[in-house]
């Protein structure tokens, strides 16, 4: 493997924030200034490739590795000097959320479950126990890999990992649903854990397609999230789904576009939609990660089925393989 492929595999391995994730952070710099790359790029990489964590690393800690790197790997003349790079803060796209989400949900005067499935581009005319064909049928491609399953279980190819047409004919053939689907493809291939404790097929380093991001509100009440999805505003997302959870939420499934890698991802999803964007508006920030799980349509959740309330046709972008 060669200095770039070395390290986009200490990017991809970075363990999260009180899990080992200071000492890779070197690890990381000095295989990008053997490489040859800018102290600036090394910093932006780095930083996006830091998942979730206990604790937020500093950029002064990721400086601090740059410039052990620099130190220990490129000789410097007399009087020669790197700048450190520091990050500008990105401007807020939404200075005052809860006032901007109030704008919002005032834009719909739609209250009832009833009108949101009428707005549905594709009819929903069946009942709720077929959801979970039908759903499969339109958000994914026959050859993907998709994890339907219990929250904390892992992930076993041919058990609770199989291509959509699997599930499809397991399902039409009377297999019984679980709760769970992470929103993503995944390769089908292991990948090492966030923590670096052993190996997963269903984290973010599993996802072949990045081509969903989940919004849930868990502080609206049902009415809110019904007139926060009706908005004006709002239909101008591109919105693949709305599904009931069975519960008290509305999952939003929001189709992503032009990205390729797990680094586009926590820069473009993670570091602007969510951190800029939807967390200020109230969203739940545990969904900003690309093998969130969610509600799968047709399952019986305490007498209540997870279903479908809006479904439209997706189509295959850049970022699908």
């Amino acid at each position: 493997m060669n200095l770039q492929g070395k390290y986009s595999e200490k990017l991809h391995n970075i363990p999260a924030p009180g899990n080992g994730c200071h000492p890779s952070l070197l690890g990381a710099a000095n295989c990008g200034i053997m490489a040859g790359i800018p102290p600036e790029e090394i910093f932006s990489d780095i930083r996006a490739s830091i998942p979730y964590g206990k604790r937020k690393i500093s950029d002064n800690e990721i400086n601090d590795a740059i410039d052990r790197a620099i130190k220990d790997n490129v000789p410097l003349s007399v009087g020669q000097k790197y700048k450190r790079y520091i990050k500008p803060k990105p401007k807020p796209m939404i200075k005052d959320g809860a006032a901007t989400l109030r704008r919002i949900i005032e834009q719909s005067n739609i209250h009832e479950e009833v009108d949101l499935w009428e707005m549905s581009p594709i009819r929903i005319d069946w009942p709720p126990e077929n959801d979970t064909v039908l759903f499969l049928s339109v958000m994914f491609e026959p050859l993907d890999f998709l994890f339907i399953g219990e929250h904390l279980e892992p992930g076993i190819i041919g058990r609770n990992i199989r291509t959509a047409k699997d599930w499809i004919d397991y399902f039409q053939t009377g297999g019984k649903t679980a709760p769970f689907i992470i929103v993503n493809p995944l390769t089908g291939v292991a990948a090492p854990k966030k923590t670096g404790d052993g190996e997963s097929f269903r984290g973010d380093g599993n996802i072949k397609s990045f081509r969903y991001c989940l919004v849930e509100f868990d502080n609206l009440t049902r009415e809110e999230q019904i007139r926060f999805w009706t908005s004006k505003e709002v239909r101008e997302l591109p919105i693949a789904a709305l599904v009931d959870s069975g519960g008290k939420s509305i999952h939003g499934w929001i189709r992503t576009s032009n990205i390729n890698s797990l680094n586009d991802w926590q820069r473009e999803i993670r570091g602007k939609l969510y951190e800029q964007g939807l967390i200020p508006l109230g969203v739940d920030s545990a969904c900003s990660n690309p093998s969130r799980l969610s509600r799968l349509p047709g399952h019986l959740r305490d007498n209540n089925y997870q279903r479908i309330l809006w479904l439209n046709k997706t189509r295959k972008g850049k970022n699908d393989d």
